[in-house]
């Protein structure tokens, strides 16, 4: 076999990303291609099995490599393997390879990180092509793929999307205090469901996205040590309602573009980053604030799914001399500057930081 040959392949429910499997006569490969990213990150790659006898030392050339001697635990000759499944994780950037229900390989949300390729089934020990399935990771990921089956099933019904507005809108009215009073899609009526829940309170009009919180954002178990607590969340956009009508829109379709963003660059926000964003007279980024992390700020009470906290995020637009400082200082030493720390998510037309 001199020519390449896919054996099975699957395209993620949320990243422009195809899930794939390949074989030539010397390997299989399970594969991940993400055609929006940047050439670094457009490719990831686990070894599977050889195809034929195998080697003393890694292969290095221009074809798939083989695993040599002492590496792996299947016949020396190479085997013929039949993968009939491809399963994606929540955050849709990551996914496991099945034959009969058994795990072939894995690309799991923590590829990359000290090098890691992802594992495999019939791998030894641990190098830049695969790492070993040992029996406790086996365990977890078998239990990780049964909940991820329920998962894909539960949100292809219907019943669990209108659970889930329900949800949403329930959490977001006790959080005004009193019934909300808009609702826009932001989803462009494609999978999945994304919208934006507005209400007033106080003399202030609130927009809080809803649903982004029921998948993980991708990659940032390779960048946050605890990844667990930032993965999910919703963003929100505050402003007094003498200027809301006129910038709110702004707000909502930012929202709107970095909630794909998110999935086809493979990236990421929790507390502090920023995003660019100058359709709101004298301002030039969103600043994105965690009320767990500031102390007195108000937020919706979400529940947790799983054991992950649902995150608000304020998003605070800021001018480009505040941008610039955060920049060059960090969003601690800005928040120092706070006038009001507490409120400096309601956007009110001026500055929030003495910079």
């Amino acid at each position: 076999m001199k020519e390449q040959k896919t054996l099975i392949q699957s395209d993620s429910p949320l990243c422009p990303a195809q899930a794939f499997c390949e074989q030539t006569e010397n390997a299989v490969y399970f594969y991940i291609f993400y055609p929006t990213r940047d050439k670094e990150n457009q490719i990831k790659r686990c070894w599977v099995c050889n195809c034929r006898e195998a080697p003393d030392q890694l292969d290095a050339g221009e074809k798939l490599s083989m695993m040599p001697k002492g590496t792996f635990s299947h016949a020396k000759e190479g085997i013929t393997v039949h993968p009939d499944g491809i399963i994606w994780f929540e955050d849709g950037d990551s996914a496991a390879l099945l034959e009969k229900g058994e795990i072939l390989a894995v690309i799991p949300p923590k590829y990359g990180l000290y090098d890691f390729p992802g594992f495999a089934k019939y791998a030894v020990g641990q190098n830049h092509y695969a790492w070993e399935l040992d029996e406790n990771t086996k365990n977890y990921m078998n239990k990780k793929l049964r909940e991820l089956d329920v998962f894909w099933q539960l949100n292809s019904s219907r019943k669990f999307w209108e659970g889930a507005q329900e949800y949403h809108l329930k959490v977001c009215d006790a959080f005004f205090g009193s019934e909300h009073t808009g609702y826009y899609a932001i989803d462009d009526r494609k999978f999945p469901m994304r919208a934006v829940i507005e209400g007033k309170k106080n003399g202030v009009t609130y927009g809080i996205t809803a649903f982004l919180s029921n998948f993980t954002q991708p990659v940032i178990e390779r960048y946050v040590q605890d990844a667990q607590q930032h993965r999910r969340i919703e963003f929100g956009f505050a402003a007094v309602d003498a200027l809301a009508d006129s910038v709110k829109m702004e707000a909502y379709n930012c929202f709107m573009s970095l909630a794909k963003y998110i999935y086809a660059d493979g990236t990421f926000f929790t507390h502090g980053h920023t995003n660019t964003w100058e359709g709101i007279p004298g301002c030039h980024a969103f600043l994105f604030l965690n009320p767990r992390a500031i102390s007195g700020m108000e937020s919706p009470v979400f529940k947790n799914i799983g054991n992950d906290p649902v995150n608000l995020l304020w998003a605070v637009p800021i001018t480009k001399e505040e941008y610039d400082f955060t920049v060059e200082y960090g969003v601690n030493k800005l928040l120092a500057r706070a006038k009001d720390l507490s409120c400096v998510h309601i956007f009110d037309g001026r500055p929030k930081f003495s910079v």
